[in-house]
């Protein structure tokens, strides 16, 4: 019974491993496609800088929302792997 027990954690953590790999991989293509030409020194970017004479600091972006959003993914995956990986003692 206990074996059992053991090899299902170890299938649920090799698929989370998995899981995990794959949504990295999805998330970092986008990235790797991006150019500094077409990001943040396009011609938009340039006109969004000077066309608001209040604002103290230039457009730069930089999407701060997904940037929480994969923290709070990766916080999330690596609280499952220590929930999974732990064992208890009887």
């Amino acid at each position: 019974m206990e074996n059992a027990q053991r090899g299902i954690k170890r299938r649920l953590t090799v698929l989370l491993a998995v899981a995990s790999l794959a949504a990295l991989l999805l998330v970092a293509a986008p990235a790797g496609a991006a150019t500094s030409a077409s990001q943040g020194y396009s011609t938009s970017a340039r006109i969004e800088q000077t066309t608001d004479p209040h604002s103290k600091l230039p457009f730069t972006g930089l999407d701060v929302l997904a940037i929480v959003a994969v923290g709070a993914a990766l916080l999330a995956v690596g609280v499952g792997v220590r929930k999974l990986s732990t064992t208890t003692t009887t």
